[in-house]
């Protein structure tokens, strides 16, 4: 299992001016109710490399319904209404796949946590604490609707494949655990930081297209595997 994860998130939690992003973010949404503010995208899954990645911003309000991106200084704001909560890790939910194929971010908590109104703990804990395991199978059936159609027939992989490369890692080392987390082995940590890193060169080497179409199978022989969820 890769080490690294846990200190490279640490240290840039701690780098980083939650109070000042906290109080410009919620400053931009003045008709809602801010319950928690958290880091999710590479920050959570331990790939940012400064100069290169952006933040993604995860932001859930009250007395707000829907589910909205918006781009801000820092990178990306996903927004989502309280019911989202929810929804978030519904399979069925109306909300779009790519919005659905980082929904395990939230096992970055507590330390990706950027704000909390305490008026909203009980439901930010509730958040926490959701078994994912319930919804493991449901996860990657998105997961690989999302993937899947961008990699069918592309000549070309995008940069963002290098999360095909993460969670097949995480599955592999749910396998060896029993517990599926945000760590992977050390080998597929250094395969998708080679790919990151190394986009867009590699994006049509026929080699890294073998290696990510069958990640994308392997990824699906798991989850045909699991119980409904």
């Amino acid at each position: 299992m890769i080490s690294e994860l846990k200190p490279r998130r640490s240290k840039f939690m701690e780098s980083l001016d939650k109070e000042g992003l906290a109080r410009r973010i919620v400053g931009i949404l003045p008709n809602m109710r801010v319950m928690f503010i958290y880091i999710g995208g590479s920050v959570a899954y331990g790939t940012f490399s400064p100069g290169k990645s952006d933040l993604d911003i995860n932001l859930f309000a009250d007395g707000y319904t829907g589910a909205f991106k918006v781009n801000i200084p820092d990178g990306d704001l996903f927004v989502y209404g309280r019911e989202k909560l929810v929804d978030r890790f519904d399979p069925e939910s109306q909300m779009s796949l790519y919005k659905k194929c980082f929904t395990d971010d939230f096992l970055s908590l507590p330390e990706t946590l950027v704000y909390l109104d305490p008026d909203y703990r009980k439901e930010y804990e509730a958040y926490v604490h959701t078994d994912f395991a319930k919804c493991m199978k449901g996860y990657l059936v998105n997961f690989l609707g999302y993937y899947g159609f961008l990699y069918n027939g592309s000549p070309r992989l995008g940069k963002r494949f290098y999360h095909v490369i993460r969670v097949r890692g995480q599955l592999e080392e749910w396998k060896r655990t029993g517990v599926y987390s945000l760590s992977l082995p050390e080998e597929y940590y250094r395969r998708e930081m080679e790919f990151k890193e190394g986009y867009p060169a590699l994006g049509s080497r026929k080699e890294w297209l073998d290696l990510i179409g069958r990640y994308l199978d392997e990824i699906g022989e798991i989850k045909e595997g699991l119980k409904d969820g």
